[in-house]
């Protein structure tokens, strides 16, 4: 299986995923905190039962759920840039040889 990317710079790819791993991290990080000031309590999480409002525990979960999909999109990254550099390697190698 060849995994192929949009013709965009490497680079846009990068910015992209690091910015969902940073908006990962602070939604994580706002919902523990704010969680933490309302001392850790389980009331309000149905939106129904909270006047429709979002409970900390809902932006602890939603960055939760960011971070390992950001991360592993920087690794798929990281190894379709190495089979570039192989096949180019190898390509060099053919042409030299």
């Amino acid at each position: 299986m060849r995994i192929t990317l949009p013709k965009v710079p490497l680079w846009v790819h990068y910015v992209v995923r690091f910015t969902m791993l940073g908006i990962g991290f602070t939604f994580a990080t706002y919902g523990l905190l704010t969680w933490r000031e309302q001392g850790f309590s389980l009331a309000g999480v149905w939106l129904y039962d909270n006047d429709w409002r979002l409970h900390p525990l809902h932006f602890l979960i939603f960055g939760i759920g960011v971070i390992p999909p950001a991360i592993w999109e920087i690794f798929m990254l990281e190894v379709v840039l190495a089979a570039r550099r192989q096949a180019k390697a190898q390509r060099e190698s053919e042409t030299a040889g």
